[in-house]
């Protein structure tokens, strides 16, 4: 007997809208900063800003000025809830889905007591993509994502990753407390 569904040769296709794994999770990881760290910002901005008007550049105080006031807001402000999604298509973060050919590989992070999925892309921009995982399995991630993206145990660290681990290293902007 055949049948329709037989005939159809998009029958054995697998569905591209079936959701594997999603969740909802904070955009970004979060930490509540301490009044040492507003204070450490706020004096460094300040160092910054009259060296640089010592130098007449007007306009780099602006930007310095800009720069403090996201770095004080990002803080501050918790992040939004966002949605994550992986489909046979690719990765869907936060309704932007990126396919599977634009991503390359992937690994977990801990950030600020948070466990991160981080996916890093061959894209120019976006370089990475960084879902927070709170009551996702990471054994049942890595088996999903790992059908299409290599899995890295420890990902390759670049020159800004080594700058900023020896800058917080020599300037802490927190107590430890």
């Amino acid at each position: 007997m055949n049948t329709a569904a037989q005939n159809n040769p998009l029958s054995n296709q697998p569905d591209l809208n079936e959701i594997l794994v999603s969740w909802t999770s904070p955009a970004y990881p979060f930490k509540k900063r301490n009044r040492i760290f507003y204070q450490t910002i706020a004096a460094l901005t300040l160092l910054l800003v009259v060296i640089v008007f010592f130098l007449h550049e007007f306009l780099l105080i602006g930007v310095i000025l800009s720069i403090a006031f996201v770095v004080y807001v990002i803080s501050t402000i918790p992040p939004l809830e966002t949605e994550h999604r992986i489909t046979p298509l690719g990765f869907d973060n936060a309704g932007r889905m990126f396919r599977w050919i634009e991503l390359h590989s992937f690994w977990f992070e801990n950030k600020w007591e948070e466990r991160v999925l981080v996916i890093q892309t061959r894209l120019p921009f976006p370089a990475q993509l960084r879902a927070v995982l709170r009551e996702v399995d990471e054994k049942k991630l890595k088996e999903i994502i790992g059908k299409y993206l290599l899995f890295q145990e420890k990902p390759p660290k670049s020159l800004v990753d080594n700058f900023s681990e020896w800058l917080s290293k020599k300037i802490p902007f927190e107590s430890e407390s």
